[in-house]
């Protein structure tokens, strides 16, 4: 996924954990990935990223190492923090280094009923060359069972002169959070980016495919191999 993207991926595995049942959500996640970006115009890139994720806060360190020597690599810390209400309400503030800005995150996941949840969030990136530009989101995910859902969101970033996406997710999983996800993202400008990703036994795999990555011209290839456990939880 795209940085941006991958951020909303972690944010709704955080509000998944705030729509099942108290006993069924583990007290914290950790793991990593490695991925390794293929563009068309051959600069391709390493990812390297480790996380930690308790219901109350997350952490992720990433480093993208650019196989092309000109190339600015980038390291991207992250820090949120998930407060709940009553309900199981997801608050959100959250705050990461992305190149040349500092985005900061403030969102909210809504405990609807029994199955949906709500969200909404906008995001200031500020850099003191380009200002201070927006992102602004808002959707809805539908729960069953303890880990299954859909998810629909429609994203507007302030880049590239206002660029529209509505990432599209199906994920399908068993009671021992094993899972298969599938991800569609039509975007403006003539765009569009698919994914397909898997957990099981805590290993986790995916392949993302971007044509016009991030409103640009290129094109990309996105595989992924990592690992996650839930502490506290048997593998």
């Amino acid at each position: 996924m795209t940085a941006r993207l991958r951020t909303l991926a972690l944010a709704l595995s955080l509000a998944a954990s705030a729509a099942r049942p108290a006993l069924a959500t583990p007290p914290a996640y950790v793991g990593g990935q490695f991925r390794y970006w293929v563009f068309d115009d051959g600069n391709n890139m390493r990812d390297v990223l480790a996380y930690f994720a308790r219901p109350t806060w997350h952490v992720q360190l990433e480093y993208w190492d650019w196989e092309d020597p000109n190339a600015r690599n980038q390291f991207r810390p992250e820090v949120g923090i998930h407060l709940r209400d009553f309900r199981r309400s997801v608050y959100t503030i959250q705050w990461r280094h992305e190149g040349d800005y500092e985005r900061f995150t403030f969102g909210t996941d809504q405990v609807l009923n029994g199955h949906f949840v709500g969200r909404a969030y906008v995001s200031p990136l500020v850099s003191g060359q380009a200002g201070t530009l927006w992102v602004e989101g808002f959707g809805a995910d539908y729960y069953w069972g303890s880990y299954n859902f859909a998810s629909s969101t429609l994203i507007h970033d302030a880049r590239g002169g206002g660029l529209w996406s509505m990432p599209l997710r199906l994920r399908l999983a068993t009671e021992g959070d094993d899972w298969i996800q599938f991800a569609l993202v039509p975007a403006s400008q003539r765009s569009m980016g698919g994914a397909v990703d898997v957990k099981w036994r805590g290993i986790r795999a995916g392949v993302e495919v971007n044509s016009r990555y991030d409103f640009t011209n290129r094109d990309n290839v996105i595989y992924t191999i990592g690992y996650e456990r839930a502490l506290g939880v048997k593998p």
